[in-house]
């Protein structure tokens, strides 16, 4: 018999050897001396694999298999701990350790959805986290370069010979121009994630160590880009502060939120008809309290018209006519007091 031969009928023996045993069931004692010893370690995988290996109809398993209801209470609560522990660490910012905490629970739970996402949270929060630092390092590191610029460029101009300074002065020019490349790719990665104040920073930084047309573009798009998104959101908020005034029947807040709106925007379509579509109202209710008080008047109701006309004059302060009969009111009203505390 050759050496193969031997090799190969010895690697079958052994391998029938480990599959027989494989099918080998534990005794009762045994299994339930495993999974009191995988629960002291947490390992509800291992419990699982041999609970599902089990005949739920063999009777002398039935004592084990009672405890499937404990053992899936003390799995939750397992779930939960991890969670709060690694909450925990987060909060102090220990980020690793909470990491290793849901590594260390999904090492025995490897399926667990819910650690998975929370974990998979953890690492997105954390990842974008390093992200904003690396970038404000990068903006810190431009502007530093940015104001050694005069330094540099004065000590060219007296030792422009010198081995030690032009060294000096070449390894900042390295540095200027990896910043400025990394400037750049800054730009345009905030450009794609529509983060248009950072890529604006971010490209007008790289533009000021390494001039070129592409960057003064993006700069001047952007700012043009960044001053309409600005103002759209001042429309939208006096157009909320208009609603809002209107509502509370403030028509004079009300206006002055439209004219402010216009002043920036005179073309503005919406406040343009929310503006007429005031006054007009504005307008009716004027009138209709000057005609209402006119005819108080006529039955020489003169308080009660003079509070309908002060009225008015808070919905249209620069209305001519009430001023007129506003005074005229007042002096007919101060002659009728004057009488009937002479009587």
């Amino acid at each position: 018999m050759t050496h193969k031969r031997i090799q190969f009928l010895f690697i079958l023996v052994t391998g029938l050897a480990l599959y027989s045993c494989a099918l080998i069931k534990p005794t009762p004692l045994t299994l339930d001396t495993n999974i009191n010893q995988w629960l002291s370690e947490n390992k509800f995988d291992e419990i699982d694999d041999a609970l599902r290996a089990l005949d739920k109809n063999d009777s002398q398993f039935k004592n084990v298999l009672q405890k499937k209801d404990s053992i899936a209470n003390k799995k939750v609560e397992y779930i939960k701990l991890t969670s709060a522990s690694a909450k925990k660490y987060k909060d102090k910012d220990q980020w690793q350790k909470a990491l290793d905490t849901y590594n260390a629970a999904l090492e025995n739970i490897k399926n667990e959805t819910q650690l998975k996402k929370e974990r998979n949270a953890l690492i997105i929060e954390r990842d974008e986290q390093i992200i904003e630092l690396r970038k404000e390092l990068l903006l810190k590191r431009a502007n530093a370069l940015i104001s050694y610029t005069r330094i540099y460029a004065k000590l060219h101009q007296l030792v422009p010979d010198d081995y030690i300074a032009q060294y000096d002065i070449n390894h900042y020019e390295k540095d200027r121009s990896e910043v400025a490349a990394n400037l750049n790719q800054c730009g345009d990665q905030a450009r794609e994630k529509k983060q248009y104040t950072v890529a604006r920073d971010c490209y007008s930084l790289s533009n000021q160590l390494e001039p070129a047309t592409q960057k003064s573009t993006w700069v001047n798009k952007l700012d043009i880009q960044l001053k309409n998104y600005a103002n759209k959101k001042r429309y939208s908020e006096l157009l909320a502060a208009y609603k809002n005034a209107y509502k509370k029947h403030e028509y004079n807040k009300a206006k002055m939120h439209l004219h402010t709106l216009l002043a920036i925007n005179p073309a503005h379509k919406q406040a343009n008809i929310y503006l007429k579509s005031l006054n007009k109202e504005i307008n009716e209710q004027t009138q209709e309290k000057i005609e209402l008080g006119k005819e108080l008047y006529s039955q020489k109701k003169i308080r009660q018209a003079l509070n309908l006309w002060e009225q008015a004059l808070l919905l249209d302060p620069e209305n001519n006519e009430l001023t007129q009969l506003i005074n005229r009111a007042e002096k007919v009203s101060k002659k009728i007091e004057s009488l009937e505390s002479s009587q």
